[in-house]
């Protein structure tokens, strides 16, 4: 009387493997195609973060006028009060605050 309830057990056991199998290995199909699809994705969301990145870059380099070459050239002070030689060379520095 044991051995039947173990012999049913294994039986029903070996008919549903079988059905198991077939739909565990659909279920790893749909877990590839669903894997597939989340990388397709997530490379589409790099792309676009990519352009935006780039998009920002380009606005956060404010575009500088260039300025004027006046290395070399002579200004003519006129009758202005000077301090030492007239010709004595002389370098302009700007400073500016913006605030």
């Amino acid at each position: 009387m044991t051995r039947f309830p173990a012999l049913t057990g294994w039986l029903t056991l070996l008919l549903v493997l079988p059905g198991t199998a077939a739909s565990g290995q659909a279920t790893n199909q749909e877990f590839q195609d669903e894997i597939e699809a989340l990388k397709q994705g997530q490379e589409q969301i790099q792309k676009d973060l990519q352009e935006i990145k780039k998009l920002l870059q380009a606005r956060a380099q404010p575009q500088r006028p260039a300025a004027p070459d006046v290395a070399g050239k002579v200004f003519d002070l006129g009758d202005n009060p000077v301090k030492g030689e007239s010709t004595a060379k002389i370098t302009l520095v700007e400073f500016t605050d913006y605030q």
